[in-house]
């Protein structure tokens, strides 16, 4: 064998280094596959149902200032506020008990687990109206949170003070997915009637935009697993290095050898 089939030898490894180094473009792309003409409009964001444990910010409104305080706590949360933290919203907001009520100042016991906000709200008014006229009520979920693990920037457990949150909202808290996650294996797990299930799906294909979980759940889990060679990839660069100075001086000492 002469020098010029070791460097083509030398040359094809170089070649297939680099291609192994090397990741497809539509692994590591969101909706690679998206048409330029658009997609179908996404679902319809899921309506939370009162759960035990929620915690309610609510406040009573009427044309009487006395009743407004009669009704509602006074460091009541739901509104501009700009120190609002979870702290005070757990403090002041009202929780679900084990019985699915809540306990509202100079009414009672409500009756809520199971109903929708605007349901909630509905209820709420019903019992109001017993003590004022034209109550205005107001009921948002203090303790909407997803959390997001895995190969991502940031990981955590995110408070959310907004609706209709969607998988890629909750991605973009976490700083996104790193190198080293899988977009095709993204897992969730999400209650359903008091039962965790855990659900894939694959942040390449377009039809996310169109399934159930483009927009999250209250408490929903979304695991961003690793590459199934994460271990190699990490310290690929260095590896790539490390392989083409071994063949360098392989190659090195071929043609030295070859010469005598």
């Amino acid at each position: 064998m002469n020098k010029y089939n070791y460097l083509l030898i030398f040359i094809l490894l170089i070649v297939g280094s680099l291609f192994y180094g090397c990741t497809p473009v539509s692994k590591i792309t969101y909706m690679h596959n998206i048409s330029s003409e658009g997609w179908d409009i996404s679902p319809i964001p899921p309506k939370h149902r009162i759960e035990i444990g929620d915690i309610l910010m609510i406040k009573v409104i009427s044309r009487n200032e006395e009743s407004n305080k009669m009704f509602n706590v006074e460091t009541n949360t739901n509104n501009a506020n700009t120190t609002t933290t979870a702290a005070n919203l757990y403090l002041n907001g009202f929780t679900v008990s084990q019985e699915g009520t809540i306990d509202l100042p100079n009414v009672g016991y409500i009756n809520i687990v199971n109903q929708t906000l605007e349901e909630a709200k509905i209820t709420i008014v019903n019992m109001a109206k017993e003590y004022i006229i034209d109550p205005f009520v107001i009921v948002k979920l203090a303790n909407f949170e997803v959390t997001v693990l895995g190969e991502v920037n940031n990981p955590g457990t995110f408070p959310v003070y907004k609706e209709n949150l969607t998988i890629f909202d909750a991605l973009a808290m976490a700083g996104d997915i790193n190198d080293y996650g899988n977009l095709r294996k993204i897992k969730i797990v999400r209650s359903s009637n008091n039962k965790k299930k855990i659900y894939f799906f694959d942040l390449t294909e377009s039809k996310i935009l169109n399934s159930n979980f483009y927009y999250l759940n209250n408490k929903d889990l979304v695991y961003v697993q690793p590459l199934k060679f994460k271990g190699l990839k990490k310290s690929q660069s260095q590896i790539l290095l490390s392989s083409l100075t071994t063949f360098a001086v392989l190659f090195n000492a071929i043609l030295n050898f070859t010469r005598d």
